[in-house]
């Protein structure tokens, strides 16, 4: 187990580089995949049946629903305001504005 999360780790920037590209053409190869029908028929025979459904059929009728982002929001503004230290600002100390007793007037 360790070594298969080794492999598919994203320290490394290239392993991330090769990982954000992958999905980026996954993506893109989706979205026009929903665009072209004879594409689309090329991959199922079955692309005009009423009965099929798959990836393609879902994002092109609108059936995909987005991830809700409400509740990572709540979570972030609470974690913001309830788990942070509270933060305050520096003391600064106050100068001391009276003389030194061994310092006298300058003498003219």
């Amino acid at each position: 187990m360790s070594k298969a999360m080794t492999v598919l780790s994203f320290r490394d920037a290239n392993f991330r580089r090769v990982w954000a590209a992958f999905g980026l053409v996954l993506f893109l190869t989706l979205q026009l995949l929903t665009t072209s029908t004879a594409l689309h028929k090329l991959i199922h025979a079955d692309a005009n049946s009423v009965d099929h459904h798959c990836a393609i059929t879902l994002f092109t009728r609108g059936q995909v629903s987005t991830a809700e982002t409400v509740a990572p929001l709540v979570a972030f503004v609470a974690a913001l305001f309830f788990l942070l230290p509270v933060l305050q600002s520096a003391g600064f100390p106050s100068p001391e504005y009276s003389f030194s007793s061994s310092r006298a007037p300058p003498r003219r």
